[in-house]
């Protein structure tokens, strides 16, 4: 687009305060979702990014913010003001879901009211304005980012984004092009990325939006560069920030054996697959595992021709066509699978932003097939029709994210052989009928086998309904899958001890140390064996100065190697780690 397809909207009279729309749009989107405020938190997720996790569990501190900043802690993708935002809601309100559910809703309300004014300005129409942001802010897809406490980086992220985006937007279209809106602009992009990364395409968004201009490329870039370049600069910063620590995280290990083959096919479908879900939002799935045969691969190879064709073929006779198939692209390579976040390539909280070039191309597809003066009665009606359509899918589907068992009930039915969904199911059941999640964590085994952290769920099922040689049956079949995970060898070695089987429970020690050499906390449960249990100190300690030097501002471990120097009549040094402990 030129900069003369952008320009302010004429000053014209208005029948009510220009304020007023967004205001409804906020208003309407925020009671769509207000069945979530009577949700709870769901054991997928919620635990380990704000019920459990004592960095975000305790709100807001000195020490929980450098965590956020420095850490990207159980998941693979560094997002820090999201982390510091739910820290916040715990500092607010505790750990009532209510309240994390209003927030999530506020942050998607304002984004929809955002991305309203947007519209307004670029399209200059109010009501494409109200068309484009009502379908994107209720369709269906957009439940796992607003129901879901843990997609917070998805709604905060996208109202950061859209406020940038209208910042700079104004910024254009003022005369003076003062540096106060700009800079304002830019600060809102960093913060977007710091809540999540998907938005880093916004420098090349707003290159296509106002600078781009294919007869004279150079000059439109060289223009663009100009003002664009710190926009650049924070996305190369936050990007490379990003790949750190994902090398940090504990899924660091996602995707690495895959070959360009098998990448190539996912990124492919990846295209396609929210295509289809804009289409067709249903059934309601949290967990999508889309098979990678080649009649699959092939089938996302010709709807990828065949919407590259209609978007030349039409985009001419409609430029909304070309932009939004464009943002679309852009806004779907963060969450392509390129770059692996997640063990599940596609899910509709992917599609939070890229959702909005497909209504831009449908729009300008509709304008097209609607365009003719008899005909344009037909469009209002339909797009009425659509929206009274979304609203009644969101309606119905929003339910099953009540808590725990309404989702994964809902997906077994949906998918029997989920064994993430069989496991969460499980974890629902854990306090009050440990026979039945024990039943689910063996139909989550049943489906993947190699997955250690099914069988020791079931080991410590098992244990708690006092079969400890099951249990131990299932602790020591865990420790021989391809997906181990060190809560195995710790459970291993508590029921070791348990049942005395001391010579046993050293092997664990050290068999748990040579697969997870960087595991802290399981190193301190090993030097505790030795402390505690065979009273042999001068085993203990090389444990726990590794400890130490994995993690050395913890307390605990602290503590202990004074303990451990201690006990081996040296109180010098105990005396000098106990020092470290003095603020």
């Amino acid at each position: 687009m030129t900069n003369e397809t952008v320009q302010s909207p004429p000053n014209l009279p208005a029948r009510v305060p220009r304020w007023l729309h967004p205001c409804v749009v906020f208003t309407l989107v925020f009671l769509a979702f207000t069945p979530t405020l009577f949700f709870d938190f769901i054991t997928y997720d919620d635990p380990e990014f704000v019920v459990d996790n004592p960095n975000v569990n305790t709100g807001l501190s000195p020490e929980n913010v450098r965590w956020a900043v420095t850490s990207p802690g159980d998941g693979n993708l560094w997002s820090p003001l999201t982390s510091l935002s739910h820290q916040l809601d715990v500092s607010l309100f505790g750990l009532n879901p209510t309240w994390h559910h209003a927030t999530n809703i506020f942050w998607h309300a304002l984004a929809a009211c955002l991305l309203f004014l947007i519209c307004r300005k670029l399209l200059l129409s109010r009501g494409l304005g109200y068309v484009i942001t009502m379908v994107w802010a209720i369709h269906p897809q957009k439940i796992q980012s607003v129901a879901w406490v843990s997609e917070r980086k998805g709604v905060l992220s996208g109202a950061l984004f859209f406020a940038s985006l209208l910042l700079f937007c104004h910024w254009k279209s003022s005369r003076t092009k003062g540096p106060t809106i700009y800079f304002l602009s830019l600060f809102l992009f960093a913060c977007a990325a710091l809540a999540k990364p998907s938005v880093l395409p916004l420098p090349l968004i707003l290159f296509f939006i106002y600078y781009f201009d294919l007869d004279n490329f150079l000059s439109s870039a060289r223009d663009a560069l100009r003002q664009l370049a710190p926009f650049l600069a924070i996305a190369l910063l936050v990007a490379g920030a990003i790949v750190y620590f994902r090398s940090q995280g504990t899924l660091n290990e996602v995707g690495r054996s895959d070959t360009i083959v098998e990448r190539f096919r996912s990124v492919t479908m990846s295209y396609t697959f929210y295509l289809k879900r804009f289409l067709v939002p249903a059934p309601s799935q949290l967990l999508f595992s889309p098979t990678a045969s080649r009649l699959s691969f092939m089938t996302s190879l010709v709807i990828i021709l065949f919407f590259a064709y209609a978007v030349r073929r039409f985009g001419r006779q409609n430029k909304l066509i070309y932009l939004g198939a464009i943002i679309y692209t852009l806004l779907w390579l963060p969450v392509s699978g390129i770059i692996p976040i997640s063990y599940f390539y596609v899910a509709d909280r992917y599609s939070y932003l890229p959702q909005i070039g497909l209504i831009i191309i449908s729009v300008g597809a509709a304008q097209i097939l609607f365009s003719r003066r008899s005909t344009r009665i037909i469009l209002p009606v339909c797009l009425t029709a659509l929206l009274v359509i979304y609203i009644v899918i969101l309606r119905a589907q929003l339910p099953r994210w009540k808590n725990s068992e309404t989702l994964f009930s809902h997906e077994l039915k949906i998918n029997p052989t989920n064994s993430v969904a069989a496991l969460h199911y499980g974890e629902f059941f854990q306090a009050e009928d440990p026979a039945k999640a024990l039943h689910y964590y063996e139909i989550a085994h049943k489906n993947a086998p190699q997955e250690g952290i099914m069988l020791t769920k079931m080991g410590m099922t098992q244990r708690r309904l006092n079969e400890p040689m099951k249990a131990l049956g299932s602790f020591k079949k865990a420790t021989r899958v391809s997906n181990p995970v060190p809560e195995t060898w710790t459970q291993l070695l508590l029921l070791q001890v348990d049942l005395k089987l001391h010579s046993q429970a050293e092997e664990t020690v050290d068999d748990g140390i040579e697969n997870f050499p960087e595991n802290w906390p399981f190193i301190m449960n090993g030097a505790n064996f030795y402390l505690l249990v065979k009273r042999d100190a001068e085993k203990a300690l090389p444990l726990f100065l590794k400890a130490h030097e994995l993690a050395p501002s913890n307390p605990d471990i602290i503590r202990a190697c004074a303990r451990c120097y201690r006990a081996l009549s040296n109180e010098e040094a105990a005396s000098q780690f106990e020092t470290l402990l003095i603020p």
